[in-house]
């Protein structure tokens, strides 16, 4: 983030982060996605098939399954089936036995079996293997438990009828009570036809238990029955290119937002107004020229205030006109030099825009090429270099003689650079320089000075003890929050006049609608409402 900001970042700051890195977070977004669309193309399908089956407690041969209900009795099956012996039946039966997953149906007594493939009909074929053996055993494990109590009540019956049978023969040795009279030993009789009664009476029950088990035996299905049988499925569960692709899109916003995010916070140039506030502090933001559509090649020389006087950048460059004749009702404002912190900071094109601009409005304004290291303003509007600033100061041309007129702008006048010295900041300096601009500043109303950048060379600070006014200038995405502070660092250090800055580059959606919206041109005030200043508003330059 900029120097000096250090509050968070509220809505409107992640909207225009996203602008900045939309680049970024697009190209993100699309690799993430292309590649997991990519991956997933390149596996091989896998199917999955499913079968269900329910449960039936009331026929669950094992003694526990009576204490079991619910929840617990379904996770008991799931387990049974899951386990090594149904495995060892299945892969008897196949061949081969791959794993398969079991789980309860929601809170029913519903068990869903599910099996993989890389084909779909042995996903099929594995899912039922596992359900019909699953049945098979347990109808086995049911059977071999009716006939184990089977055999059991059998004994039992056969031990009641041994007993039965051996009454029966003592019964039959003993003569009936019957007669006259009856033999001694008939009384014998009657307590073992009680007993022998009371063996078969007890039989009953078991022969009826008996009868029961044999029709169990005929309709035991093992306490589970199939609902739906697996079906071989045409689509596979796995890849899912669509649906991989849009989780690609999803996670590719969240890393591309996230790197969008460190980036812009390691990267410390100025991408608003409000970062160059927080950075100037005190200092206001006098102009925000808009970038000028169509102008990709920047070693080609263009006033837009000149060539296309309409549009929301010449306005732009009359708005700050404007701001610095405001300035000029309090204080003198005659000479004003224009610098920045770095080259291609756009200084040079802001003083031939502002230039023409106050030329337009009135103002008689020369403008002074005071870069004596790599002087450009003369390029702006065709004139010669060869004679200049420097040969009026070495004396070798006056001043009238080295004034060239702007071709075009009756009211502006170029004195350019001259003569390149072998020691800029030392000329620059010298009271011959400072005479030079007294005696402009008395012929004109307006002396723009374009100076050289601050951070590379000591000129610009040198030429602020001899102005009037000094204005920086920054451009959106070149110019960084650390070399704005160092260049207002040191010309606050030798006292320079700052009045304000400039920023050069916003978006083109800036500041300025405005001016389409009223169709006017520059110090248009709808209906008399009076201007605020800095920004707004007219007036004229103090004259000193």
């Amino acid at each position: 983030m900029p120097a000096g900001d250090t509050g968070g970042m509220e809505l409107r700051d992640y909207l225009a982060l996203v602008r900045r890195w939309k680049w970024l977070i697009g190209a993100t977004v699309l690799l993430v996605a292309g590649t997991a669309w990519g991956l997933s193309a390149l596996q091989t399908p896998v199917y999955e098939a499913r079968a269900r089956l329910i449960i039936q407690p009331g026929q669950s041969v094992f003694d526990t399954s009576n204490l079991q209900t619910g929840a617990a009795l379904v996770q008991t099956e799931i387990q049974v089936l899951q386990s090594e012996a149904v495995r060892a039946a299945v892969r008897e039966k196949l061949g081969q036995a791959r794993s398969v997953s079991a789980s309860a149906v929601g809170t029913t007594a519903i068990i869903e079996v599910r099996a993989q493939s890389t084909d779909p009909k042995e996903a099929a074929d594995v899912t039922n293997a596992y359900v019909d053996t699953y049945i098979e055993l347990r109808r086995k494990q049911a059977i071999d438990g009716l006939l184990a109590a089977a055999a059991e009540i059998q004994n039992r019956i056969d031990s009641g009828q041994k007993q039965i049978n051996e009454l029966a023969d003592r019964i039959a040795n003993i003569p009936p009570c019957s007669g006259t009279n009856p033999p001694a030993n008939c009384s014998q009789r009657i307590p073992l036809e009680r007993d022998r009664d009371a063996l078969v009476t007890q039989q009953v029950p078991f022969k009826q238990k008996i009868d029961q088990l044999q029709v169990d035996l005929s309709l035991k299905n093992g306490g589970a029955q199939v609902i739906n049988p697996a079906l071989a499925s045409p689509d596979p569960v796995r890849p899912r290119p669509l649906r991989n692709a849009l989780l690609g899109v999803v996670v590719g916003l969240l890393f591309g937002m996230g790197l969008a995010y460190v980036l812009d916070h390691l990267d410390d140039s100025i991408k608003s107004k409000e970062d160059l506030e927080r950075i100037s502090r005190d200092l206001p933001v006098l102009g925000m020229i808009p970038t000028v559509a169509m102008w990709k090649n920047r070693a080609q020389t263009r006033i837009v205030s000149q060539s296309d006087p309409t549009s929301s950048v010449a306005e732009a460059y009359r708005s700050l006109r404007t701001s610095i004749r405001f300035i000029g009702l309090d204080r003198s404002m005659r000479t004003i030099q224009v610098t920045s912190p770095n080259a291609s900071d756009g200084k040079t094109t802001t003083v031939a825009n502002l230039a023409v601009a106050l030329a337009r409005a009135g103002e008689r304004v020369v403008i002074v090429s005071c870069d004596l290291r790599r002087p450009r303003i003369h390029e702006f509007f065709d004139l010669p270099n060869d004679i200049g600033f420097m040969s009026v100061v070495l004396g070798e041309m006056p001043l009238s003689a080295a004034l060239q007129q702007v071709p075009g702008e009756a009211r502006l006048q170029l004195l350019a650079t001259g003569p390149i010295p072998a020691n800029p900041s030392e000329l620059l300096s010298s009271n011959r320089s400072a005479q030079v601009l007294a005696a402009l500043r008395k012929e004109f109303s307006v002396v723009l000075i374009d100076c050289p950048p601050v951070l590379p060379v000591t000129d610009a600070a040198v030429l602020s003890a001899k102005v009037d006014g000094t204005l920086l200038v920054a451009t959106v995405g070149t110019t960084t929050g650390k070399h704005v502070t160092r260049s207002l660092e040191l010309l606050r250090q030798v006292g320079a006049p700052l009045v304000g800055m400039v920023l050069n580059g916003v978006g083109a959606q800036g500041s300025y609608g405005y001016h389409t919206y009223y169709g006017q041109g520059a110090g248009s005030v709808p209906n008399g409402a009076k201007p605020k200043r800095p920004t707004v508003g007219e007036g004229t330059v103090k004259q000193a």
